[in-house]
């Protein structure tokens, strides 16, 4: 009876073992990061930038696995400052940035994604008669 019971422990725990927690959930990776209108519509190629128009940045991600979401925190740069997000599921996000004048840079850290976007600010220019 004792072999019967140690037996039945041993397999219960060597299942129990073999189940890993990740295995029951969905990995977020980044897709695409691009610089967007506030309201998440697309900035036509050779747009040209309205200083007061406000603009954002738009991170979207895929998701692999099968069960839950891992909360994941994508890392990203914005002219060289890093920033970070974290991501409870795989659908997109809007982040509001304020552009400079010259060129804005956004990257993904770690991965080949990055957006560009020049902004011509007119300060320099002297009207002369």
């Amino acid at each position: 009876m004792k072999n019967v019971i140690f037996s039945f422990l041993i397999v219960l725990m060597m299942s129990l073992i073999s189940c890993s927690k990740d295995d029951d959930l969905k990995i977020i990776t980044p897709a695409s990061i691009n610089f967007v209108h506030e309201d998440g519509s697309q900035v036509a190629q050779n747009e040209c930038i309205n200083p007061t128009t406000k603009y954002a940045l738009l991170i979207k991600t895929n998701s692999s696995g099968k069960g839950a979401f891992k909360a994941t925190t994508i890392e990203y740069t914005l002219n060289g400052t890093p920033n970070v997000i974290t991501f409870l599921n795989d659908k997109q996000q809007l982040i509001g940035v304020k552009l400079n004048a010259g060129y804005n840079i956004a990257e993904i850290i770690k991965s080949d994604y990055r957006a560009i976007l020049y902004f011509n600010s007119h300060e320099n220019f002297e009207l002369v008669p």
